[in-house]
């Protein structure tokens, strides 16, 4: 189309008696409004905008032209991959990229073609083969456990003021769990009980199932599929339990936080102010630096932002100690345990800030 396009306008630029100069530029203009709009632009807009329409329509003409041209198009097609192979070549079948999907997830967004939490699920999906059981693990320090000769009444009491369904069960030390207790199997034996007597839990307690750290979740969501089992028990390289994970914990990542009634929705991040904002201390430093650009290191070794300040300081801070890195103030505001619980970020504004440089405030 193009070279018609530029023979037509080359030789009535010359019956008309234009000079060089001029068939060229009229040359190049109609040229490029043949190719780009009527050849290329124009088509694919009709065809996206009635893409429907458009598949009935000229579906037969298609599957016409592919068989009319296909004795040519083989041969070429096997010459070509022979010629790869031969030179060592990999031929590239991904007719779309993942970054590529992911974009038309956002620009779908944009148009109203995809609402917020649909875009945030297609990106979840993509992240959630990369994803470990420790990122999304309940780390040791937060786990609800009973030891196997816990009294009767201290059961009663943890399991109403704990609401968990599962409880892990452990012998002399946490590292040894022995056992999984379901509040479920718990329940009818409840009734026969008399106040004050004892309960055996190792008459009640399901076998444990163990994960490394480095498992990717969703080699562990087909686990749980495939044993019928909601919980497992994070392991770390040295063989002691460094958390639990929860089918609830795996598929919150596709579908964001799930509350159930019991819940109390506590915010991991609260805004005090334009600039200063008060942060749990289990916070990752990936969703930091999403909500907040804070550009926190995420390949150091540590996770969350409990973590970072332990690092940067290189001790347990106390209440009230403050440390500046990349332009803002960390306030270690509430420290339970030797754990940092909340921690105060404010964004300096009028100064260029020292990188690890301690501070007490007054």
């Amino acid at each position: 189309t193009a070279s018609i396009a530029a023979i037509l306008t080359t030789r009535i630029g010359k019956a008309l008696g234009w000079n060089e100069h001029l068939v060229l530029v009229v040359d190049v203009i109609v040229v490029t409004f043949v190719l780009l709009i009527v050849s290329e632009i124009l088509p694919k807009v009709m065809a996206v905008r009635n893409a429907e329409t458009f598949a009935r329509r000229f579906s037969g003409m298609i599957q016409f032209t592919y068989f009319l041209f296909y004795p040519v198009t083989y041969p070429l097609a096997q010459f070509t991959s022979i010629l790869q192979h031969r030179l060592g070549l990999k031929s590239d079948k991904t007719q779309i990229t993942e970054e590529e999907l992911l974009a038309l997830a956002d620009v779908g967004e944009e148009y109203g073609t995809l609402e917020e939490e649909e875009r945030e699920i297609i990106h979840s999906i993509f992240e959630f083969g990369e994803t470990t059981v420790k990122e999304i693990m309940v780390p040791r320090t937060d786990m609800v456990c009973l030891e196997v000769n816990t009294p009767y009444t201290e059961v009663l009491k943890i399991v109403r003021g704990k609401l968990h369904s599962r409880i892990p069960i452990y012998k002399d030390r946490i590292d040894n769990i022995v056992g999984i207790l379901y509040i479920k199997d718990l329940l009818p034996y409840l009734y026969n009980k008399k106040k004050g007597s004892r309960i055996d839990l190792t008459k009640l307690m399901r076998e444990p199932y163990f994960v490394p750290e480095q498992k990717k979740i969703s080699e562990l969501l087909k686990e749980f599929q495939k044993n019928r089992i909601h919980m497992a028990l994070v392991v770390d390289e040295y063989g002691g339990i460094a958390g639990l994970v929860t089918l609830e914990d795996i598929i919150e990542e596709i579908v964001g936080e799930i509350q159930d009634e019991y819940d109390k929705e506590i915010p991991m991040i609260v805004r005090v102010s334009e600039n200063v904002f008060l942060v749990d201390g289990r916070t990752q430093l990936e969703e930091l630096n999403e909500e907040l650009h804070l550009n926190l290191p995420e390949e150091s070794g540590v996770e969350t932002i409990s973590g970072f300040i332990l690092n940067l300081m290189g001790s347990v801070p106390k209440e009230k100690e403050s440390v500046r890195y990349n332009g803002y103030v960390f306030t270690v505001e509430q420290v339970l345990k030797n754990r940092i619980k909340k921690v105060k970020i404010e964004k300096i504004s009028s100064e260029t800030d020292v990188q690890g440089n301690n501070t007490n405030d007054a």
